[in-house]
Parts: C-alpha cells; sequence; structure tokens
C-alpha cells in the first residue's frame, strides 16, 4: 500500500511540472510581444527582399510547369499580376531585347549604307596614299639589275672562276632616242668599242679607245687615243675639263688572263667612283663584254665565256638603278648555248661590220636622260 501512494505521489509531481513549463512558456511570450513583433517583422522582411529565394522558386517552377505544358508564358497573354516578379522581370528583359533587335534589323540598310560610305572614304584614302606613293616613285624610278643563276662548273684557274649566274640587262623603263641622244655621250673601251666607233655610225659621240685597253690603263697618263682626232688624251685631263651627259664604259677582254675577278671588280669600282667625281651629272652605262664564239672559246685557257661571264657579272654589280644602268647585248648576237653566232663574226671575237647597226639600235632604245635627282642619289 505504500508502494501504491508514492507512485501516485510521482504521477502528480510530473503532471505540475508540465502544467507550470506551459504555463511559464505563455507567460513568456505574453510577457514578451516585442520579441514576437521581432520576429514576424523579420519574417516579413525576408519574404519581401527574396533572401530566402521564395520569389526565385516561384519563378522557376512557373517556368518549369509552362516547358512541360508547352506554354510561352512570355508570349501568351497571361496577367501581370498572375505572373512572379522574377517572371515579370525576364519578359520585360526580353521585351527589351526583341525591341532592340527589331530597331537593328529595322535599321540595317542605314547602318550599311554608312560602312559603305566608311568604306569607300577609306578605299579613296589609300588611292590618294597609293597615287602619292607613285608620284614619289615617279620622281625617283629605280631600275633593278637581275641575274639568272645556273649550276657552275668547278674550274681550276687563278683568273676566273665560275659565277654561277648571268647578269641580265638593268630593268628600267628606258626611252627610245634618236641619233642625236648621243651629242653629249663618250664611249670608253678596248677594241669592240673601236668597232662601234668605225661601224655604228654615232658620229657624234666621243669615242675615247684603244685595242688593248684594260680598265687598269683607262685613266693613266699614258692616255686612250681620241678617235676624232688619233691624238692621244689623258681621260683624268679630258673627264675634268668637258662635261657628258652620257659615259660608256666596255672593258674585260683584255683583262681575262691579268690578274683575277676580284681585282678587275676593284679596279673597275675604282674608275667608275672617280668619273662619277670628274661628271656628276652623267648616266653611266657598264656595257656587258661580248661573249666569243664556240671555236675561240678554250676552257684549257683563261679565254673563255666562263671567264668573260664572270668579269660581266662582277661588273653588273656596279649598277644601282638610278644613274649607273648595266648594258647586255649579248642575247642580240649570242645562240641557245650562249656562244658568239659564228655567222655574225670574222675571228670569233668581233662583229662583222653590218652587225654593228643591231648594237647602235640596242643603245637607242635602252636611253636614259639624266635627272638632278639621280645625281644625288
Amino acid at each position: 500500500m505504500s508502494k501504491n501512494i508514492k507512485t501516485e505521489e510521482k504521477k502528480r509531481k510530473r503532471s505540475k511540472k508540465k502544467k507550470r513549463a506551459k504555463k511559464d512558456w505563455k507567460a513568456f511570450v505574453y510577457n514578451c510581444p516585442y520579441l514576437l513583433a521581432v520576429g514576424v517583422t523579420s519574417f516579413a522582411v525576408m519574404l519581401y527582399s527574396d533572401e530566402i529565394g521564395f520569389k526565385s522558386v516561384v519563378g522557376n517552377a512557373q517556368t518549369v510547369l509552362a516547358q512541360v505544358s508547352g506554354i510561352n508564358i512570355f508570349t501568351q497573354d497571361v496577367p501581370m499580376e498572375q505572373m512572379s516578379d522574377q517572371a515579370v522581370k525576364e519578359a520585360e528583359e526580353l521585351e527589351i531585347m526583341d525591341e532592340s533587335e527589331s530597331d537593328r534589323i529595322d535599321n540595317a540598310g542605314e547602318c550599311k549604307i554608312e560602312e559603305d560610305d566608311i568604306q569607300n572614304n577609306d578605299e579613296y584614302n589609300r588611292d590618294d596614299e597609293a597615287e602619292e606613293i607613285q608620284e614619289k616613285s615617279d620622281e625617283k624610278i629605280k631600275g633593278i639589275t637581275k641575274y639568272e643563276t645556273y649550276k657552275p662548273t668547278d674550274t681550276d684557274s687563278r683568273y676566273y672562276s665560275d659565277a654561277g649566274k648571268v647578269a641580265l640587262t638593268t630593268e628600267y623603263p628606258y626611252s627610245i632616242e634618236n641619233d642625236s641622244y648621243f651629242n653629249d655621250a663618250a664611249f670608253l673601251g678596248d677594241s669592240r668599242t673601236l668597232g662601234i666607233s668605225d661601224y655604228a655610225g654615232l658620229d657624234a659621240a666621243d669615242f675615247y679607245c684603244d685595242s688593248g685597253m684594260t680598265i687598269f690603263k683607262l685613266l693613266e697618263p699614258d692616255g686612250v687615243t681620241y678617235q676624232k682626232t688619233g691624238d692621244k688624251e689623258d681621260l683624268s685631263q679630258v673627264l675634268q675639263q668637258k662635261k657628258y651627259g652620257k659615259i660608256y664604259i666596255m672593258l674585260g677582254m683584255n683583262e681575262l688572263g691579268y690578274g683575277n675577278t676580284q681585282m678587275y671588280f676593284e679596279k673597275y669600282r675604282e674608275v667608275v667612283g672617280q668619273i662619277r667625281e670628274w661628271q656628276p651629272e652623267a648616266v653611266i652605262y657598264i656595257m656587258a663584254n661580248l661573249h666569243v664564239s664556240e671555236e675561240k672559246n678554250n676552257v684549257e685557257t683563261e679565254f673563255n665565256n666562263i671567264n668573260i661571264n664572270d668579269k660581266n657579272a662582277a661588273s653588273a654589280r656596279l649598277a644601282n638603278g638610278t644613274d649607273i644602268f648595266y648594258l647586255d647585248a649579248n642575247p642580240l648576237f649570242t645562240d641557245e648555248q650562249g656562244f658568239l653566232n659564228e655567222e655574225l663574226t670574222f675571228d670569233g671575237v668581233h662583229l662583222y661590220a653590218q652587225h654593228y647597226d643591231v648594237w647602235r639600235q640596242f643603245l637607242l632604245e635602252h636611253a636614259v636622260e639624266p635627272t638632278e635627282q639621280d645625281n644625288q642619289s
């Protein structure tokens, strides 16, 4: 019996504690309305500012439902109040994008015209620039001396080597002149130049040439024969006293067995430099030495076309395309193998008299007028 009494007593105590705890919680809430107001206000603010992503969740849910049902909520007439704020915002952005795209398409023609105008202006400016460059280019045209290369052969000579290339006439917009072009011209050279003097009919030009003449003796005091008088003239004095507009030089045949090609080139460069100093306004033409015939060509000696070509390629290096030009008349007189045509020569070296007229015409067709700008180059 005492046990039952104790049990009942414990139950009453637990019941009292529960009632007291419930009473204390209600009293706490009742006595602290400030805390309750703060809680309700915070929850409302969170919903309004969408810090918990409620609007986003609703908008996403609407989008998913629209995709599942096949309804485009942005194109159908859905009342604005039935759309979430996020959905409304997206719809407005799409509408703005559509309007912008529409404006761009509507104005595409106008924009294209403006772009075309800009492009045309650019082309116009480029044309102006091109014309300006062309005008400057016309003021100072520069010729180019090109070479045709080939596989060189081995040589065992102290006089020359195979250059492996053939110098071509300087490319330039030459003018075609008449015989008066040579009124102020001087020709300097050896027996080939002497042939031009005798048979080409260039009577107005001055010829200073001798058989056996070399680039090493040209300006020496012993002098060179002036063909109009037959007297020896010291060219170093003549070229300082008389002004020429054109000077033609052809030397190299008698140098084939004298020194080597490098010595020949260095002396040729020295002579041309000295003449330029004495004749600053003259156009200088470096004339290629004619090849010899196949019969005369002897690779066992220095008298052969490989050596001649080596000398020609060396002297052509002096052509600058502005006031010094390289002229090669060999194609007029040689065969397919590069030998002097047997039918045009009486000794395999010099032309028959009647063929110098071809050489004369070649010179007339490769004329350059001296200009002040060329001489300042």
